[in-house]
Formats: structure tokens, sequence, C-alpha cells
């Protein structure tokens, strides 16, 4: 694969100017804490655990985030490719720290012939996640919420970095070596509190292998998407490593059968990136797959309840209705309709709604040229 050449050789360069594990001394919860992660000091054939110290809270109290990395057989930190895994930048999206764990549950018993490197962050924003919602919060100033997935690759405090912006700084400098130390980023997440949706997916197919990438998830919806700026996957296509967005399912819950699929989905990146063996190469399923790229977003210009009309992933025709908004008494206020032929993306799953609230998102093919490399547009399509 030519993508293995060129990552190998560039990695290869790079992985000299990555300064050596900093241990601060400190041990918590019996795992020892760190401020900065070298691969060539992590024991090879090993999985191992770290703390890295990110930052501290208002009155000094550190700020800690779970790192895991499996290191396979000694030379293949220079031969093999290196993958990582990221969950729970937004607090209540959980299906993903499930997934990291299992796959490195199962790597214990793989690490010792591991062609390659794997780095596993479980929970990136253990912020949001103790305040049980998706952003970052910092004191300063009254208080204000903060979407740390839009402030990568972060600014350092000698900069006046902000807490959330100090922390995608650490990961972005201090665990992912400013990408010298990682060749291909899966970065996992579900829709936020209140939608619905199955398996997703954003991915940039400008950038060789991330089309790649995209289709081994085999998921139900595979969106193409210039991305977000400030996100982790954004910014590692910035800087040329190959990464997706993966969205699995409803926020605040494991779902086994999502979560399994998301792992054989990882497995299937590790063969196909030749860190674990296997016989032969891996040709996804696309069978299922609905490729598009366009979401077409629609709101209500009422607060009230919302009644879904079509479920996820049904089809719809241009005009038909997809959602009623009630008002207390139980009154359509306004009936709502698809914008273009397609399928049912995601739909609230919360029935309560403020008016600019989303009703729905409809996935399809624009014929548009601008959105040839993807779009979202946002605006109601009504009928009364």
């Amino acid at each position: 694969m030519q993508l293995l050449s060129s990552v190998i050789a560039a990695s290869t360069v790079l992985a000299g100017s990555v300064s050596a594990v900093n241990f601060t001394g400190d041990v918590l919860n019996g795992v020892p804490v760190i401020h900065e992660l070298n691969l060539a000091d992590v024991p090879a054939q090993t999985v191992s655990k770290y703390y890295l110290r990110a930052g501290e809270l208002n009155g000094g109290h550190p700020v800690h985030i779970p790192i895991m990395v499996a290191r396979g057989t000694p030379e293949s930190l220079e031969t093999g490719m290196k993958l990582s895994l990221s969950a729970a930048i937004h607090g209540d999206e959980l299906n993903p720290v499930r997934v990291v764990q299992r796959i490195f549950e199962q790597l214990q018993g793989q690490v010792a012939t591991l062609n390659g490197t794997v780095i596993g962050i479980p929970t990136v924003n253990p912020m949001g996640i103790y305040l049980n919602q998706r952003n970052y919060f910092t004191a300063g100033a009254s208080g204000f919420f903060t979407n740390v997935n839009r402030v990568f690759p972060g600014t350092a405090a000698t900069e006046g970095g902000s807490g959330p912006q100090l922390l995608a700084y650490n990961i972005w400098n201090n665990v992912w070596g400013n990408t010298s130390q990682v060749d291909v980023g899966i970065d996992l997440h579900t829709p936020s509190s209140g939608g619905e949706t199955s398996l997703w997916c954003y991915s940039d197919f400008r950038l060789p292998y991330v089309e790649r990438l995209a289709k081994l998830l085999q998921p139900d919806t595979l969106k193409i998407d210039p991305g977000e700026p400030g996100s982790i996957e954004t910014t590692f296509i910035d800087y040329k490593v190959p990464s997706i967005t993966v969205e699995m399912g409803l926020a605040k819950v494991w779902n086994n059968s999502l979560i399994d699929r998301v792992v054989d989905f990882v497995n299937r990146v590790m063969v196909d990136l030749n860190i674990t063996p296997s016989n032969s190469t891996v040709e996804p399923d696309l069978s299922k797959v609905h490729i598009v790229n366009t979401f077409h977003d629609t709101w209500s210009q009422y607060g009230g309840f919302v009644e879904r009309l079509v479920g996820v992933d049904e089809p719809v025709t241009k005009g038909q209705a997809i959602a009623n908004v009630r008002n207390p008494f139980g009154d359509i206020l306004e009936t709502l309709v698809s914008p273009a032929d397609g399928r049912m993306f995601q739909s609230p799953r919360d029935p309560s709604i403020e008016p600019g609230g989303s009703v729905g998102q409809i996935a399809y093919n624009s014929t548009d040229p601008e959105c040839a490399d993807g779009c979202i547009i946002s605006g109601p399509q009504r009928r009364r």
C-alpha cells in the first residue's frame, strides 16, 4: 500500500524529534502520571497505561487524561504503523469509551506480535463526562462552556491558553507528538444528547486513504464532508494524517450492537495497516452503505413537542411530511417536510423542542458542484 510506505518513511524521520517520556513522579490509582509521551520509551510488546497531566482547574486541581499504548515488537516502531483511537471528547458521547476499552483488552493478547503501535484515549474530556454534557466548563468570567472539538491543535499555557485549549494542546503535542506519533487517526463519537442516528461517519475524501478508511467502517451512512475547523479529524487532515469521525447511536448509553460493529471496524483497519496479521486482504461490504454528500437540516419555528412521522434510516421523498410540532394542547403548529429525495438520517429523540430546534436531517446526494466535497444545509422546509 502506497500509504504505508510513505507514512512510515515520514514517521521515521520525525520520531527522533520527540522528547523522552516525562514522568511527573506522581502515581494516580496505581498508574504513573506523565507530562509527555515518547513511544520509543514505552516498553515494547506491552500494553502500558498512563495519566497525562493536561493542565489545572481553577484552584490548581490537576486535570488527568487516561492514555493507553499498545506497542508491538521493538522494530515495529520504525517498520509498522501508528494508530490513534480517541473517544468522549464530548462528555455525553459514551459508546466510544467501551470501543477503546475493548480494543485494548484484545490487544493484551496480541501485543507480543503486534507490527505497530496503537494509542488509545478513552476519555478525552473528563470534565464533560463529570458534568454529564458535551462541553468543557471553564470557571473564569463567571463560567462558560467550550466545545473542545473546535479548538485543536490547542493553545499553550505560555500563549494564554484556557483550560480546554490547553487540554487540546497537551494531547496534540504531548501524546500525538504533533502528528509524529500518529499515522492514522480515528475519533469516536455519538450524536449529542437528544438526537438519534445509526452508524455513520464524516470523511474528507480529498486526502488519500480517508475514503478507504471510511468504507472499512461499513457504516449505514457515509458522509463526504470537508470537516469542521478545530476538530480532531480535520486537524489531523490539515496535517496530512488520514482520519475520520465515527458517530455511533445515542448519547449516554452503551449500545452493544454498535460497539461490536465499531470494534470490528478497528480490527479491519489494523489488518489493513498490517498492524495485526492476516492471511487475506480486507474488502469492505458496501451493499448497505448509503454514501451521500449533503445533510439538510429542518428546523421548527415554534417551541412545543415533536411528533416524528419518519424513523431513522427510512427513505423519504421531496415534500413528504417528516414531523409535526404540537403545542401543549396537542394542536399542530406546523408540519415540516423533506427538502429532497433521500433518507432520514437523524431525528430528535427528545420530543420537547424550542424555536430553531431540529426536527430531522435528510441525507442525500446534491448535484450542486459546490457540494461535491460535502455540504451541510440548514433551513426550514414547511407546509402548514
